[in-house]
C-alpha cells in the first residue's frame, strides 16, 4: 500500500511537469502574423526603380581601364558645354560614385527620377523581361550589358548603353532624351532636340503621349493636333513609358523616405502591412483565435509528455493525471494569450512602443514567464517529493536542476516555431522519462540495501544472544571447575586438565567455541 501511494505521488510530480512542459510548447507556438506579407506588383516595380536609382549611384567604370577612357570620352564628345569638357573631368565623372542627393538634385529633380525609371525599363527590356514599354525597340540587342544615366549633367542625351564587345570591352554610347511634363512641354523640347544637331530624334516620354505603333497620341490628356503634327515634321521617334511621371514622382517620394526611416519601398510596405497585422492579431478576435489555439496546443502536448512518461517509468497510466496536466496546460496555453494582449496594448499605449515591437515584447516576456513559472512547478514539486522522503535532496536538486533545462528549452527554440515543437515534446519526454527510470533504479537500490541492513540487524541480535550464552557457559564452568578441584585434592595428586571454556572469537560473523585440552 506504501508503495503504491508512493508511486502516484511520483506520477503526480511528472504529471504537473508535463503541464509545464506543455505551456511552455504553447510558447514556442506564439506566433501572431508573418514578418514576410506579400506585396502588391506596383510596389515591387518601386522596390525595382529605388534599387535602380541606387545602381545608378555607383561609378561608370574603373579608373585607368579602357572602359573608362572610352567613357570618359563620350562624355566628352556628348555634352552641351560651350566649352565643353576637360579629359581630367570626364574621367573623374564616370570612375566617382555619388549620392542619391546628387544624383536626384538639379533644376529638374523630376526629370532625373525620370531618368532613372527608364533606364530601369530597358534594364528590364533587355534581361527579356517586358516592362509595359509602348513601342519599345523592334531588335533588342543582346549585347547591351548596361544602361547608366549621362554623368554630365549638361549633356546632349540622358542615357547611356554599354554595349560589350567580341574582344571583351565596354563600349559607351550616349542615346535618347527623357521628357516630362505637360503636353505642350514635351513637345516643344522634343521638337527643338530634333533641330539641333548633336541631340537626336528619339524621345522617351510618358506612355500617354504614345500611340501603339509610336506615333504622336492626340487625346485630350496627349498632344494636340497641331503638337502631334509638328512632332511628326520633325522626324521625332517617341518610345512610352509606363506611368513615367508618376513613377518619377515616387521615386522622389521614396528616396526622401530613405532619408528618414532608411528603408527602401518593399521593406516599408512589408513594414506597414506587418504593424497592420500585429494590431489586428490583437485585437478582440484575434485574441480569442489565439487564446483557442494556445489552449488547444499545449493541453494536447502535455497530454502526450504525462501519458508517455507514466507509460514507460511505471508500465501503467492514470487517466486522472493525464487529464490535470492537460487542463493545467490549457490554462497556461490560453493566459499566455491573453497576457501577451495586455503587455502589448500596454506598451503601444503607455509607451508609445511600434506595434512590431510590442508584439515581440509581449511574446518574449510571456514565454519568459511561463518557462519560469514552468521552473518553479518542478522545483516545487522536488521539493515537496524530497519533503515526504520519496526522494532525497540530492535527487530533489539533481531533478529540479535538469528539468528546470527542459522548461527553458522552448526559450531557445522559440525562433524555429512549428518546426520547434516536435524537437521540444521529444526532449521533454525523453529528459522527464529518464529522469524517471533513473529514479526507479535508485528507488530498488534503496529497497535491496534496506533488506540487507534489515538482515545484517538480524544476525548481530542472534550473535547478541549467543554472546550471552557464551557469558553463562563460562560461569558454569568456572563453577564445575571449583568442585572438581575440591573433590580431587583429597586424593592423589594426579593433575587433569581443567574444564574451562578460555575463548570466545566471531570471525565473520559466526560465533565458534574453543576450549583448551581438547574438551568441550
Amino acid at each position: 500500500m506504501e508503495s503504491t501511494r508512493n508511486n502516484r505521488k511520483k506520477r503526480r510530480v511528472d504529471g504537473n511537469a508535463a503541464a509545464a512542459a506543455g505551456a511552455s510548447a504553447r510558447v514556442a507556438l506564439s506566433r501572431p502574423v508573418e514578418a514576410n506579407a506579400p506585396v502588391a506588383p506596383d510596389v515591387l516595380d518601386q522596390g525595382r526603380v529605388f534599387s535602380e536609382a541606387v545602381r545608378q549611384t555607383r561609378p561608370i567604370a574603373v579608373p585607368g581601364t579602357p572602359e573608362a577612357g572610352q567613357a570618359a570620352r563620350a562624355v566628352r564628345a556628348d555634352t552641351a558645354r560651350p566649352r565643353g569638357l576637360r579629359p581630367e573631368t570626364a574621367r573623374r565623372l564616370v570612375t566617382e560614385g555619388r549620392t542619391l542627393d546628387r544624383l536626384l538634385s538639379g533644376a529638374n529633380p523630376v526629370g532625373k527620377a525620370a531618368e532613372v525609371v527608364v533606364a530601369s525599363d530597358f534594364r528590364d527590356l533587355h534581361a527579356g523581361r517586358d516592362p509595359g514599354m509602348v513601342n519599345p525597340p523592334s531588335r533588342v540587342a543582346r549585347n547591351v550589358e548596361d544602361v547608366r544615366l549621362s554623368p554630365d549633367s549638361v549633356s546632349r542625351k540622358d542615357l547611356m548603353f554599354r554595349f560589350r564587345t567580341r574582344n571583351g570591352m565596354l563600349l559607351s554610347d550616349p542615346s535618347g532624351q527623357v521628357k516630362t511634363g505637360s503636353a505642350q512641354y514635351v513637345s516643344e523640347e522634343l521638337v527643338k532636340m530634333a533641330g539641333t544637331a548633336g541631340y537626336g530624334k528619339v524621345g522617351y516620354v510618358d506612355a500617354r503621349f504614345v500611340n501603339p505603333d509610336g506615333s504622336p497620341r492626340v487625346a485630350p490628356d496627349a498632344f494636340t493636333r497641331t503638337q502631334a503634327r509638328r512632332l511628326r515634321e520633325a522626324g521625332v521617334r517617341l518610345r512610352g513609358i509606363r506611368d513615367l511621371d508618376a513613377r518619377a514622382q515616387e521615386l522622389l517620394d521614396d528616396v526622401a523616405r530613405h532619408g528618414a526611416d532608411g528603408l527602401d519601398p518593399v521593406t516599408r510596405r512589408r513594414l506597414q502591412q506587418l504593424r497592420k497585422d500585429v494590431a489586428r492579431a490583437y485585437q478582440a478576435k484575434g485574441t480569442g483565435i489565439r487564446m483557442a489555439k494556445g489552449a488547444a496546443t499545449a493541453a494536447a502536448t502535455a497530454a502526450v509528455v504525462s501519458l508517455v512518461v507514466q507509460a514507460a517509468s511505471e508500465g501503467e497510466v492514470d487517466a486522472a493525471l493525464v487529464g490535470e496536466a492537460a487542463a493545467v496546460a490549457a490554462l497556461f496555453g490560453a493566459g499566455t494569450a491573453a497576457a501577451e494582449t495586455a503587455i502589448y496594448h500596454g506598451a503601444t499605449r503607455l509607451f508609445e512602443v511600434a506595434p512590431e515591437t510590442a508584439g515581440a515584447l509581449a511574446r518574449n516576456g510571456v514565454s519568459a514567464g511561463l518557462c519560469l513559472i514552468a521552473v518553479a512547478v518542478d522545483v516545487f514539486a522536488e521539493a515537496k517529493a524530497a519533503q515526504t522522503g520519496e526522494i532525497s535532496v540530492a535527487d530533489a536538486v539533481a531533478g529540479s536542476a535538469a528539468k528546470s533545462a527542459l522548461n527553458l528549452l522552448p526559450l531557445v527554440l522559440a525562433p524555429l516555431g512549428l518546426a520547434g515543437v516536435p524537437i521540444l515534446i521529444g526532449a521533454q519526454i525523453g529528459g522527464r522519462w529518464a529522469v524517471a527510470r533513473l529514479r526507479e533504479r535508485e528507488r530498488g537500490f534503496a529497497l535491496a540495501a534496506e533488506e540487507v541492513s534489515r538482515r545484517a540487524a538480524s544476525l548481530h541480535a542472534r550473535l547478541d544472544c549467543l554472546d550471552a550464552g557464551i557469558g553463562k557457559a563460562h560461569v558454569e564452568c568456572d563453577e564445575t571447575d571449583r568442585i572438581f578441584a575440591s573433590i580431587m585434592s583429597a586424593r592423589s595428586k594426579s593433575t587433569r586438565s581443567p574444564l574451562r571454556l578460555v575463548n570466545v572469537k566471531r570471525n565473520n560473523r559466526v560465533g565458534e567455541l574453543v576450549t583448551r585440552g581438547g574438551r568441550r
